[in-house]
């Protein structure tokens, strides 16, 4: 087994592309079916229907949802299931209504609809959260407005976004986060009672670091170049999840120029039907870049690449390297990914994990050697049964 030295993984070309802990990093999209999809992870910050018209404030899975219309969101639609069903009255409540933004380009795609979410709970700074929101609409439409071919790409933004009408005009002045996949507004463009693919939704996290405004921001767009709609939004809930680990950690890690080790953890859950499992590593130097490594062997090598950490990982070992994975730890010496269940990398190609796997998990990131000199360092492993 060989691993480059970390130089050689091009975090080089990611010096501009430093990524905010604050900034939400996007889980995989999945398909709405059931109640038990609503997370209950950590404790309730706030949990928002953007209801139009006819349902105000369901509670789905022992989660209450208040009806919310986001300041500038004055449009909506109502019985956007059609006769679609979850088998759960107040989850079909919550997917039936949603908030459109008034102004702005309703062109495709559409310009960023903006919410601010410091006004709707407390977000502490330190704390680390997590975002679900929801995207549904089975309506048929028209042949030159299919509307349940309609797409929702979530993000954010940090700092004073100005949204006249919602949606937002001065995104090159602010700090915007990457982009979630795209939420369709029927996954499978069918409706009935018999139907079990209702919409879709998604997962963030995001860990408070300054007191400077957090957006979520919603982009619509559509297959048909000349179909027009506006940023559209179901549902959302935020979820304080500090302090929520999973997985077992080993194998001791090497000091790094803070003085300290740096700690592998992960939140979510190890179910995989949720899909929802977020990896971190906390206590990185200030400014470190990192990324993720998977294997499912434990092992041991001491200063592999010159590195004067120890790697925790044998066998085959994969690299979390693809856009927007490789991270900046910033000033809160963190760095965290969502990560996707079914999209594991190795070095043959990405892979499932199955039901009963273990899967070992470490973070390598830049560190100095104490006398001015760049080097590499590794977090300890984190081992996780699926």
């Amino acid at each position: 087994m060989k691993l480059r030295t970390l130089s050689a993984v091009s975090l080089a070309l990611c010096s501009t592309a430093a990524a905010q802990a604050d900034l939400i990093q996007w889980g995989p999209v999945q398909n709405v079916m059931a109640a038990s999809e609503v997370s209950t992870n950590g404790t309730l910050v706030t949990a928002r229907n953007c209801w139009a018209q006819t349902f105000a404030a369901p509670t789905v899975n022992g989660v209450p949802f208040t009806a919310y219309a986001p300041p500038g969101w004055t449009n909506g639609g109502w019985v956007l299931t059609v006769d679609s069903t979850t088998w759960d009255a107040e989850y079909d409540a919550l997917l039936d209504s949603a908030r459109v933004t008034s102004g702005g380009s309703a062109g495709n795609p559409t310009g960023f609809g903006a919410i601010n979410l410091d006004n709707l709970g407390t977000l502490t700074i330190g704390s680390t959260y997590e975002i679900q929101v929801w995207f549904c609409d089975q309506r048929e439409g028209t042949p030159t407005n299919v509307l349940n071919d309609r797409l929702m790409t979530m993000s954010s933004a940090l700092g004073a976004v100005v949204a006249p009408g919602g949606l937002a005009t001065n995104l090159s002045n602010v700090t915007q986060g990457p982009l979630s996949g795209p939420l369709d507004a029927d996954p499978n463009n069918q409706s009935g009672t018999s139907d079990m693919i209702v919409g879709s939704y998604c997962i963030g996290t995001f860990t408070r670091t300054t007191s400077d405004p957090l957006w979520l921001l919603v982009e619509g767009s559509h297959p048909l170049p000349g179909n027009v709609l506006r940023p559209h939004l179901n549902a959302f809930q935020i979820r304080d999840i500090t302090g929520l680990s999973l997985g077992t950690n080993y194998c001791t890690a090497n000091a790094n120029s803070t003085g300290a080790t740096a700690t592998m953890a992960a939140t979510g859950s190890a179910v995989l039907a949720s899909n929802d499992l977020v990896l971190e590593a906390d206590g990185l130097p200030n400014n470190s870049f990192g990324f993720f490594l998977a294997s499912q062997t434990q092992g041991f090598v001491a200063n592999p690449g010159g590195s004067q950490g120890a790697l925790c990982l044998g066998g085959a070992i994969g690299r979390y390297v693809g856009p927007g994975q490789i991270q900046n730890a910033g000033s809160a010496g963190m760095i965290m990914l969502p990560v996707d269940n079914t999209q594991v990398p190795q070095p043959t190609g990405f892979v499932a994990v199955n039901a009963g796997d273990t899967w070992n998990f470490q973070a390598w990131y830049r560190d100095s050697d104490g006398m001015g000199g760049a080097t590499s360092n590794f977090t300890d492993g984190l081992s996780i049964d699926f």
